[in-house]
Parts: structure tokens; C-alpha cells; sequence
């Protein structure tokens, strides 16, 4: 459309002023000779564009192009010449005027429409670009087009450079070239306006009717000023967001259908990893999009997470699936936990003895994979993903009997964790069915009906930990606080997963990483935020 609207802006028929106010005529006498050469295509297609989308000016002999004609239009009369008309149509002017031929200088051909539209048909006419302001004068327009059959108004209108709208009571004229971007078109605006205008036309062309049935225009109940930030945001300029106006924003764009734009909104980071020679990014998991969420490649090397420093039970260990329970239960767990058992001896402890499992360190530590994250219609190349749950809705399960560590996700992170994953892991053979426990009230779960619950093996070696607003440099020390025994699920086990010694903790914010390999999953812990107790939770919660 560039083309046609650039270059009508420059063309202009040969019209002079006959001195009536608001009227214009073309006297008829000096055309340019080529666009008098017509040949039977001319007549039969009227003006088109040329192959290479350049509007053709060449005018086809429909009426006498020295001949002129009267049109009252309402209480207006108009003054056109037969050149003018004959530059779009076949059309009911030319039907009209093409029957007449010893017409009467005085013959008025009057049309009970309104006179305000056809002006700007007037001005189309005599080859001027007409400027559509608002989303009134383009529906109004595009009915009297209809109605008076101009093929080249319509198709100007059809495929006119911007969308007209009226979005909270404020009129909107929208450029496609916003939308130039992947992900952003086809959006809400080009899927809206053309089933309306086209289920009108049909109408108006199936049923025959005498005029077009009236269409109000189009009308959207949403924020205005919200809009108007995304169209800012879609020009290529930066705004100054906080977390609210942000989250408001993401939705416009999900209603809009602006996919690349939200998400270029969604808040994220992206870091380099010097440890591990790859770039990651980080987002919350109620901003991630499945279709984002890619497997490791088979490439890629393995990942040995478990080998922290401090690991809660082990050295080199952390909870395993279910699947790899007996594997977890290895002869370390039992020295580990003599040695928490006696704290009273004084004596330094015994080095450790070389053993066939420790000479096979490298065998025996539980190496796991990344899951990959690239942002749709924004990414290019994936990148290792650890997703933030802001949500206090994530308990970690510390098991003493079987030395296991399990996170528990319920309500709607539960479900956001099982739509954005479950049909990867199913790639590689995990399947998150098996991980679902329902509770009871009087369970995990602090609400008061049941829920449905994910119960995932966990691995917090490497996690930078806060209990209870202080930072916690050691897990063990938290399994070695006599306050810290309760009765926890055995969830190694089958259901009704019979109580076990251990403790619980709730997490207010929490940052994972989630290691895959074929037949299992891990949630590794990169940063959390914990707590225990009524008093703690009390301090969680803000003023209104």
C-alpha cells in the first residue's frame, strides 16, 4: 500500500476551479495523450496496480472524459467531470451517467447520502489522497464505497496503511508498520477488522440490499492510557515501568495478541555464568511460556549439581527420584549421621576412610542437565533457565528417615509447573502424574479444602538459604536443631505416605534450576527465602 498512498498524494488530475465554492471540475481539454490510450483491459479492469505495486495513473474511457456531470448529495451539489469518475470503476456513477448520452447540461443525478462522506469520495476522485482521521469516518466511508461500488476505494480502504479503533472512548489511528515485528501481527486489530467490514460487504453484495446495513465502529472497552503506552512501546521508545503498570501492561499485550512485545516486557536477567561457560537467564515462572521451554541437547555436557559443599546429608548427595531411593541410601548417609548424632565428643574426628564408593566419586555423584529457556519471537539461542517463584505456595520436605529432601509445589503454582514442563519431561520419559499427591486439610496444604500437590525430589547443596529473615550457612545446622523434629510424609513411599521424623520449611521466594536425564527430575536450589511458624508468616505479610 505504500505505493498507491505515495503516489496519489502527488497525483492530481488536470481540474480547474469553476468559481463555485467547494466544487471542483476538470475543464476536459488538456489530458496527457497516453492516458487516453485505453485498451480493452483498461475499460474491463479500470485502474489497477502494476506488477510491481506502483498504482497504474492511466484513466479508462468509461465516460467522456471532456464531459461534466451533477451530483447532489443530500443539500450539497457537486460538479465532476466524466475523467473523474471513469478514474474509478466501473461504478453506479458510471452505470448511471453511461445510459444518458444526449443528457441535458442542467441533468442533476441526486443520491440520499451524506454529504460530509462524499466529499472525501469527491477528493478520491480527482486523484487527491484522502486523510481518514478517526475510526467513524473510515467505517462511514467504507459503506458509501460499498454502495456507490468504487473497486479502487475499497480496495484503498482494505488495505490501507493503519487501523481505526476507539479504545476507551479515545480514537486510535494505528500504523501496521508497528507491527513489523514477528510475533505482533496477526494481532487482535487485523483479526477484528476484517470479519467486520467483509461480513458487512457479504451482507450488503448476498443479500442485494438497496444501501449497506449500518455498522457502528469499532469499539474496544480497554485503558486508553495503557494503550497508548503500548503503542509508545511499539514505536521503539523506553518507558520507566514498575512492577504494577509492568504486570498491566503484559496483559494489554495478551489481549492484543502483541506476543514479541510481551515478551519484551516480561521482567527477566540474563547473566553469564563464569562456573559453567554459558549464559542463563532468569524469569518468573507465571512469566514463562511453554512453547520457550526447550530439552537439553544431547551434546551438552552433564552438569554434576549435587557436589556442594555442605549438602544437607551427604557430601556429594542430595535426594534422588523415586525411582532412586535405594541408590540415595548408600553407607554414607549412616557416618553423616553419627556424626550429627554425637556432638558431644571432643575428640577430632577420624579421617575418613578410603572406601570403593568415595574411589568412585565421579561415579557415584548424580549428574543432571538443564532445562533450556528462549524467549518466544525474542530468543534466538536458548539459554540455561532458573525460573523465581514468588509465591509462598512451595514447602520443603527434609525426610531423616530415608536422608531425602523433596519441595512440594501446590494450588496454582502446581499448576503453572505442570502446564510449562510436563509435556518435555514426557519427551524424556518422566512423567509429573506420578508426582501428584492429593492432601487433606489437615495436611501440607494451608488451605482449607483439598488440593492437588507436586511433590518433586529437591537438591539445596549449592542453594544460598535464609531461614527465617538470617542467613543459614549450613543446612546441617538446621538438622542439627533438636526443635527442628516434626512429623513429616514419607514421600519415597506409596500413598497414604505414612509419617516420618523430619521437619518442614516455607518458602516465600525461591529461585530453581531444573536438572533432567532420562527417567528423572531434580529442582536444584539457587536462592530461597524460608520460614517456619505463625510468627514468621505474620512478618511476611504487608499493610494495605
Amino acid at each position: 500500500m505504500n505505493g498507491l498512498s505515495n503516489t496519489t498524494v502527488d497525483m492530481k488530475t488536470a481540474n480547474t476551479n469553476d468559481g463555485s465554492t467547494g466544487n471542483h471540475m476538470n475543464n476536459g481539454t488538456r489530458f496527457p495523450r497516453g492516458s487516453l490510450a485505453t485498451s480493452t483491459s483498461d475499460v474491463s479492469d479500470g485502474p489497477m496496480r502494476t506488477l510491481d505495486n506502483v498504482f497504474d495513473p492511466r484513466i479508462p474511457q468509461l465516460l467522456p472524459h471532456e464531459n461534466m456531470y451533477k451530483i447532489q448529495v443530500g443539500s450539497k451539489l457537486f460538479k465532476i467531470s466524466g475523467a473523474s469518475l471513469s478514474s474509478d470503476g466501473p461504478s453506479y456513477f458510471t452505470k448511471c451517467f453511461s445510459g444518458s448520452v444526449n443528457e441535458s447540461p442542467d441533468q442533476v443525478l441526486f443520491i440520499d447520502r451524506s454529504a460530509e462522506v462524499f466529499q472525501m469520495i469527491y477528493d478520491h476522485l480527482q486523484g487527491y489522497f484522502i486523510n481518514i482521521e478517526n475510526e467513524v469516518q473510515y467505517t462511514m466511508l467504507y459503506a458509501d464505497a460499498m454502495y456507490y461500488n468504487l473497486p479502487r476505494l475499497r480496495t484503498f480502504l482494505k488495505e490501507t496503511e493503519y487501523y481505526f479503533t476507539n479504545i476507551g472512548g479515545k480514537s486510535f489511528k494505528i500504523p501496521k508498520s508497528l507491527f513489523r515485528r514477528k510475533g505482533d501481527s496477526p494481532n487482535y486489530f487485523l483479526m477484528t477488522s476484517a470479519a467486520l467490514y467483509a461480513d458487512v460487504e457479504s451482507v450488503f453484495i448476498e443479500k442485494k440490499l438497496l444501501r449497506p446495513p449500518p455498522q457502528s465502529p469499532p469499539y474496544v472497552a480497554r485503558s486508553p492510557e495503557y494503550f497508548n503506552d503500548l503503542v509508545h512501546l511499539l514505536g521503539g521508545s523506553s518507558l520507566e515501568l514498575d512492577d504494577c503498570r509492568r504486570e498491566s501492561l503484559i496483559k494489554e499485550c495478551r489481549y492484543y495478541r502483541f506476543l514479541n512485545l510481551e515478551q519484551r516486557l516480561v521482567k527477566h536477567q540474563i547473566i553469564y555464568n563464569p562456573c559453567a561457560h554459558h549464559e542463563e537467564i532468569c524469569v518468573r515462572l507465571k512469566d514463562l511460556n511453554r512453547r520457550g521451554v526447550q530439552l537439553p541437547l544431547d551434546k551438552e555436557p552433564l552438569i554434576c549439581s549435587l557436589s556442594g559443599d555442605t549438602p544437607p546429608f551427604e557430601d556429594d548427595k542430595c535426594s534422588s527420584s523415586n525411582s532412586e531411593t535405594e541408590q540415595s541410601q548408600s553407607p554414607s548417609w549412616q557416618r553423616m549421621t553419627s556424626l550429627q548424632q554425637q556432638p558431644q565428643s571432643r575428640e577430632p574426628p577420624l579421617k575418613r576412610p578410603k572406601t570403593s564408593c568415595t574411589a568412585a566419586k565421579s561415579e557415584a555423584q548424580v549428574c543432571w542437565n538443564i532445562l533450556n529457556y528462549a524467549r518466544p519471537y525474542v530468543d534466538e539461542v536458548p539459554r540455561k533457565l532458573s525460573f523465581q517463584i514468588d509465591q509462598p505456595e512451595c514447602t520443603l520436605i527434609f525426610n531423616k528417615k530415608s536422608k531425602t529432601i523433596h519441595v512440594c509445589l501446590y494450588d496454582e503454582t502446581a499448576h503453572q509447573f505442570e502446564n510449562l514442563f510436563s509435556s518435555e519431561l514426557l519427551k524424556m520419559g518422566i512423567n509429573l502424574a506420578n508426582n501428584k499427591m492429593k492432601t487433606v486439610p489437615s495436611e501440607l496444604t494451608p488451605n482449607s479444602k483439598p488440593s492437588v500437590q507436586l511433590a518433586l525430589p529437591a537438591c539445596v547443596s549449592v542453594c544460598d538459604l535464609s531461614f527465617n529473615g538470617v542467613k543459614c550457612p549450613s543446612v546441617r545446622l538446621l538438622l542439627a536443631d533438636n526443635q527442628n523434629n516434626e512429623q513429616v510424609p514419607d514421600l519415597n513411599g506409596v500413598s497414604p505416605w505414612p509419617p516420618c521424623p523430619g521437619f518442614k520449611l516455607h518458602l516465600a521466594k525461591s529461585m530453581w534450576k531444573l536438572g533432567v536425564r532420562p527417567g528423572g527430575l531434580m529442582m536444584i536450589a539457587m536462592k530461597a527465602e524460608c520460614f517456619k511458624g505463625s510468627k514468621e508468616f505474620c512478618k511476611l505479610i504487608d499493610y494495605l
